[in-house]
């Protein structure tokens, strides 16, 4: 039997994914025949949600929590996922269940909730090692659950919609609703990357672990013993990259796309224009094999290759080498 709402209709962009949960149970309207799928999602209904999903025990029983009590519609599943590790509560003892989820405690809900442990790297320039959230977005990235924003954000502090959430959910449990990976070419920041230049030599790009608001900042040490600084980030525009506070200059523009043109313009002056030539090159440097390689021209005949979550690995003017990847260290993690 199909379920049907009021306030939900094939428009929805999250309508077939919640329509699956509805049909499987995991999500309920209201006895007047809505769904609410833009109110925000409590803590209380994100466990009822998860508790359905996985067939934990809803009934309904007292709990740990202080705010919970046994006549609460959702205290058996919030007794269950609590006690599954996969929903904590407060360090006062408190639960808050009609507390709004956020993006970031999602991703640690279901993360845990699916016991998810492949993490790939996260290209998101509001997230660091030091939330709580970050190894479970870097899972949830990794299951194609989520995709964050085209300006290369997760929000992890924005809060979420029932409808939202029933998107993240029916991701994790059926994956004709996943979402493609979003590529990024900003290095990741766990790494060094070594490079040789004809001109200066071989220099390396080092995390710089600093405060910069939207970008990566990066330390840029030579073989002589000198140093400087670039940013880069992935934005709605493509690939960035420039010096800290000052100018940036747009080195892959969106859509990736064989064909596609973009120019850099200073006043009335064109300063470059760029075309890219070839998206799915497999190309070899001394740093080893890379795929779905990017190739962009520049008017004066240059060619830069781009790789997905590395950014450039080789630069050539004809037969001349300008710089290339030589080496990428991977620090060892006990």
């Amino acid at each position: 039997m199909t379920t049907s709402y009021s306030d939900l209709h094939s428009g929805h962009r999250f309508y077939d994914e919640i329509m699956y949960l509805a049909n499987k149970g995991i999500v309920k309207g209201y006895p007047n025949g809505t769904i609410r799928p833009d109110e925000e999602v409590t803590r209380a209904a994100a466990a009822i949600m998860i508790g359905r999903a996985l067939d934990l025990d809803g009934k309904q029983r007292a709990t740990t929590f202080s705010d919970v009590s046994a006549n609460q519609v959702a205290s058996g599943y919030i007794a269950s996922a609590a006690a599954e590790g996969i929903i904590q509560g407060y360090p006062d003892k408190t639960f808050r269940p009609n507390e709004t989820v956020t993006r970031g405690q999602m991703a640690i809900f279901l993360s845990r909730a699916f016991n998810l442990t492949v993490e790939v790297n996260a290209p998101f320039t509001d997230i660091s090692s030091a939330m709580a959230s970050y190894t479970h977005i870097k899972r949830i990235l990794a299951e194609n659950i989520t995709q964050g924003y085209p300006d290369n954000t997760f929000r992890p502090n924005e809060k979420v919609t029932r409808a939202q959430f029933s998107a993240f959910l029916a991701r994790a449990l059926n994956d004709d609703f996943k979402v493609d990976l979003p590529v990024s070419y900003v290095k990741d920041t766990s790494n060094i990357y070594q490079y040789h230049s004809n001109e200066n030599g071989n220099f390396s790009f080092v995390y710089a672990d600093e405060e910069y608001p939207n970008w990566n900042l990066w330390n840029v040490n030579d073989e002589f013993g000198g140093s400087y600084q670039i940013v880069e980030r992935q934005a709605e525009v493509g690939y960035l990259l420039g010096a800290p506070y000052s100018e940036y200059r747009l080195m892959l523009a969106n859509p990736v796309k064989t064909g596609h043109t973009w120019k850099i313009e200073y006043g009335d002056e064109i300063l470059a224009t760029y075309k890219i030539t070839a998206t799915d090159l497999t190309l070899t440097t001394p740093a080893g094999t890379f795929t779905d390689v990017v190739e962009v021209t520049d008017q004066d005949g240059m060619v830069t290759y781009y790789a997905p979550n590395v950014g450039i690995i080789k630069a050539v003017n004809g037969e001349e080498v300008l710089v290339e990847l030589t080496k990428v260290i991977v620090p060892f993690v006990n």
